[in-house]
């Protein structure tokens, strides 16, 4: 009864209105009273301030360190405007991790919207698997951490993606529609390179549905490559635009984001992924470079990486033959790319699998999703954690470190490649893995005519994708 009765709450327009109060106010509390990563958020006050000083034209220049991608950085210019307007300074680290925390208000709504969409069932049902997807996003600790204390920004591109997907991958086809999600995908690749994962799987969807969605005739098919080659073009077209302020030539592109990869050539930089399993910031090209069978470690994950890109492309391929949601397999694909990047990729960060947390979130009323959330929010919560008080404890002047010392070292241990980081490790690499297989057995599963698992005894409805 207690039960029904919170299930109600959550569900209706009231509740979720406090949900998202409460979640908005718990980040600016924690924003307000914690110092955020001073290496991370000094370099955007300068960035901010240089923007203002400068230009976006004179941003870029030999020796000055820079390795952000323009998107970002018109945020920071409109910052650093707005605080030299009121203050007369450079923005404050509270101004700093407003829009990230904004976003992170946006990437729940996404998630919100993208749940309904894809549940079956009342209205009511609708609503009540959409507020829990909601909540998974407004009080994951993560994110939280993530956004309003450390000061990073990673919901900015990951709510343009969700964007994007929430556009491109309804069933409702049109010009204008499938060319605005280009545009909001476009706008995330220039911002965050991490955000080129969620292509291939979008394009997957967008391929199936032009060329197996009517009769195959020649003249169709040569109309819908022309679709989809004009649709890649206007994507590329917006990538040029956003790098034109800052002065850098369409020719030059491809290489700086070459550059920017390029920064940190070592295995895992802190990542909990198959490389951590053999130590952090080793070399991973080069003379001293880790290697397996004489292959240098970012060759073979390179290679690995493409391998499982068009086996799961191929998956994605088939479940939408299977008549899947075109909504759950592009989500989905995207996180499940993700995943497999952040296991066998070398150069990964700790936060590079932020996206594969949150995509999952929309799939909240089946259970071995709500399971596959529960185990990445934990392994991406330990790896953000860990990174986030080594670094405030190895910063000048150290930070707060927000955590509890006997505990943090008993996760993690005290030496550079403790065991329980490499335990910690396999563990998530495992995880990541796991979930970019199985995930689309569990979607097959729902697929149009299956006969769906009961979760009404959870409070969420019956469904299928």
């Amino acid at each position: 009864m207690i039960k029904e009765a919170v299930l109600a709450w959550i569900g209706s327009r009231q509740g979720l209105l406090c949900l998202f109060a409460l979640g908005l106010v718990i980040r600016l509390v924690l924003a307000q009273y914690s110092g955020a990563l001073w290496s991370d958020v000094s370099l955007f006050r300068q960035w901010s301030d240089r923007l203002v000083q400068r230009g976006p034209a004179y941003f870029y220049e030999p020796g000055y360190f820079a390795d952000y991608l323009p998107g970002y950085l018109y945020v920071l210019l409109v910052l650093g405007k707005a605080s030299r307007a009121l203050i007369g300074a450079a923005p404050s680290v509270a101004l700093l991790k407003l829009p990230a925390i904004i976003a992170d208000l946006g990437v729940a709504v996404l998630v919100y919207l993208l749940a309904a969409r894809l549940t079956a069932g009342s209205t009511i049902s609708k609503s009540r698997v959409a507020a829990a997807a909601a909540v998974a996003i407004l009080f994951n600790p993560a994110l939280i951490l993530i956004s309003a204390v450390w000061g990073q920004v990673d919901s900015v591109p990951a709510l343009l993606v969700l964007s994007g997907v929430y556009v491109l991958a309804t069933s409702r086809q049109s010009y204008p529609r499938e060319a605005c999600g280009v545009v909001l995908l476009s706008i995330a690749v220039a911002t965050k390179a991490q955000a080129v994962l969620a292509l291939p799987i979008v394009g997957v969807v967008l391929a199936h549905r032009h060329l197996m969605g009517g009769e195959s005739t020649l003249r169709l098919w040569f109309a819908s490559l022309a679709r989809c080659g004009l649709l890649a073009m206007l994507g590329f077209a917006i990538v040029v635009l956003m790098f034109q302020p800052f002065h850098v030539s369409p020719t030059n592109i491809l290489g700086f984001y070459r550059d920017a990869g390029s920064v940190y050539q070592f295995t895992s930089l802190w990542a909990f992924n198959l490389w951590g399993t053999a130590g952090f910031y080793l070399p991973d090209f080069g003379s001293d470079a880790v290697t397996i069978g004489g292959i240098a470690a970012l060759h073979l994950g390179l290679v690995g990486f493409a391998l499982a890109t068009i086996a799961l492309a191929a998956r994605g391929w088939r479940s939408l033959d299977r008549r899947v949601d075109a909504n759950a397999v592009a989500l989905f694909g995207a996180v499940a790319v993700t995943c497999a990047a952040f296991a066998v990729l070398t150069r990964m960060h700790e936060r590079y699998f932020y996206f594969a947390v949150i995509g999952l979130a929309p799939f909240v009323a089946h259970r071995p999703f709500r399971w596959a959330l529960a185990a990445l929010s934990v392994c991406f919560l330990l790896n953000v954690h860990f990174v986030y008080v080594f670094y405030s404890h190895h910063s000048s002047p150290p930070g707060d470190a927000w955590t509890i010392r006997p505990v943090y070292d008993m996760l993690f241990g005290m030496a550079k490649d403790a065991w329980q980081l490499k335990a910690l490790s396999t563990v998530t690499a495992v995880v990541c893995l796991a979930v970019a297989c199985l995930g689309w057995v569990w979607l097959d599963r729902y697929a149009a005519g299956s006969r769906p698992i009961a979760t009404a005894r959870k409070g969420l409805p019956q469904e299928s994708f």
